[in-house]
């Protein structure tokens, strides 16, 4: 296998910075002072703003850098649909796979998350609780769908009133471990949908009802 360019790192280190929630809608990103952050050349990190754009993850303003684009109501609405279908199936397939450590793994990621008070804290981990479970289903083109989804919404989730509905939100996660004990498919994916869906609901209402507002 080649090595991963610095490009490559590049890109999947912002990425997953915009997955788990450490980048707020709005941010500006210029490769001047992402390149001093990550400790590489201006180029590469030049090269992955322009792939993310090209992802419709960021906006590219002349003379001003990227900017993380803003989600509309509907856009996000739509996008929780897909992902609805598409994160419910790789619970599906991640069931068999899953043993009593990740069970344990999820148990005290979720716990965790009751504890934080910081947004972007909780963010990460409830990033790290749904991957956890979706890698588990060793289907690398899925996935990559899935990620591809969680970047281009992800840093909405900041609009999440989490401090409101922490209980409830763990409740879900619970359900949802649940199911994986079970070994129950079906009630993974209700399970999976019913999260995403609720959550949507709280962020839904602080969206510009379009890209413009």
């Amino acid at each position: 296998m080649l090595p991963e360019t610095v490009e490559r790192q590049v890109y999947r280190s912002i990425r997953q910075a915009m997955m788990s929630g450490r980048v707020a809608p709005g941010t500006s990103l210029t490769s001047r002072s992402l390149a001093h952050v990550l400790k590489v050349s201006a180029q590469p990190v030049r090269d992955a703003l322009k792939r993310l754009e090209a992802d419709g993850a960021l906006e590219g303003r002349p003379q001003s850098g990227f900017f993380l684009r803003h989600v509309s109501q509907q856009e996000y609405r739509e996008i929780i649909e897909i992902r609805q279908r598409l994160e419910g199936l790789a619970a599906r397939v991640a069931i068999g796979n899953v043993d009593a450590a990740t069970i344990g793994k999820l148990e005290r990621i979720n716990e965790r998350m009751a504890r934080l008070e910081a947004a972007k804290e909780v963010l990460a981990e409830n990033y790290r609780f749904h991957f956890t479970i979706y890698r588990m289903s060793y289907r690398p083109t899925l996935l990559a769908l899935i990620e591809n989804l969680w970047v281009r919404i992800g840093p909405a989730l900041h609009h999440h009133p989490y401090k409101i509905s922490s209980t409830v939100t763990m409740a879900r996660h619970n359900d949802i471990i649940q199911a994986l004990k079970d070994r129950d498919a079906d009630a993974i994916e209700a399970a999976i949908a019913i999260d995403l869906g609720e959550a949507a609901d709280l962020v839904v209402p602080r969206l510009p009802q379009s890209v413009d507002a």
